[in-house]
């Protein structure tokens, strides 16, 4: 698999999945330009990532929001005057906090739905527009989560936002199939990255576990695990791959996610 001369986004991709994504994506020759919220985050990410570019050449940050239709306009902006048109959009960013109905804020609502959700749209929209005049197709991949199908007590907004990515995927798949997209989501379950610490440790790790069905000692997940589907999904060998959302998980929704509310609040997570 080959990615020399294309071009991609990823949005999120100072850490994590995303990181994961973008190393990916550099390793096998791609231009990539990050859209990173945490200047720390970029910092880091561009140290780490710097050998795998050809010493930075083929790497660009934009510090912004994908919340901010500005910051998204923006990132493509520096994305085209670097590397040329955008082939390849990975939606990547999100946040999670975990509250019950009757104590959540409008606040709290508006950060996640806008993060994961209004982000992927914004994105979404900016990359088209930029494909469609290009001609020359291209591919989405959207980062779901298992969350989208599994009602989960304390993250009514994460559940509502990432349920919205992925029919949002569906959508977009028949829009956009005419001129040679491709949309696809991806549904990770537990993986180990900074945002989902608290859920691969101690009790609450043990819990997600339990319900994945690989291995003799089932194992939590991996950034890895997740861009190695990312890369197939972006790549012409799912050419005929589209609307789809994969649950990348150990098998963890064969038999489903439970209802860690009350072990949450055990082990100090909220």
């Amino acid at each position: 698999m080959e990615l020399v001369g294309k071009n991609a986004l990823v949005t999120g991709g100072g850490r994590g999945i995303g990181k994961a994504i973008t190393a990916e994506l550099l390793g096998l020759g791609a231009n990539v330009t990050v859209l990173e919220i945490e200047p720390s985050h970029i910092q880091a990410a561009e140290a780490e990532l710097a050998p795998l570019s050809s010493g930075g050449d083929r790497l660009a940050f934009s510090l912004g929001s994908v919340s901010s239709a500005a910051d998204v306009d923006a990132a493509f902006a520096l994305a085209k005057e670097r590397f040329g048109t955008v082939h390849m959009l990975v939606n990547n960013a999100g946040t999670a906090a975990m509250s019950p109905v009757v104590d959540m804020t409008e606040e709290d609502w508006d950060l996640i739905v806008d993060t994961c959700m209004k982000g992927t749209f914004l994105c979404t929209r900016a990359y088209a527009r930029q494909a469609i005049d290009n001609g020359e197709g291209g591919a989405i991949v959207n980062i779901s989560s298992l969350n989208a199908i599994a009602a989960t007590d304390g993250l009514g907004h994460y559940c509502a936002a990432k349920a919205g990515v992925s029919q949002f995927t569906k959508v977009c798949a028949g829009e956009l199939g005419r001129f040679e997209i491709r949309v696809n989501a991806i549904a990770p379950g537990t993986t180990r990255t900074p945002l989902s610490e608290g859920f691969t440790i101690g009790r609450m790790g043990d819990e997600f576990l339990n319900r994945v069905v690989i291995g003799k000692e089932p194992q939590h997940t991996e950034p890895q695990d997740i861009a190695n589907v990312a890369i197939f999904l972006l790549s012409d060998l799912a050419s005929r791959i589209t609307g789809l959302t994969i649950p990348v998980d150990g098998g963890n929704h064969v038999r489903g996610l439970f209802s860690y509310w009350d072990v949450a609040v055990e082990e100090g997570i909220v």
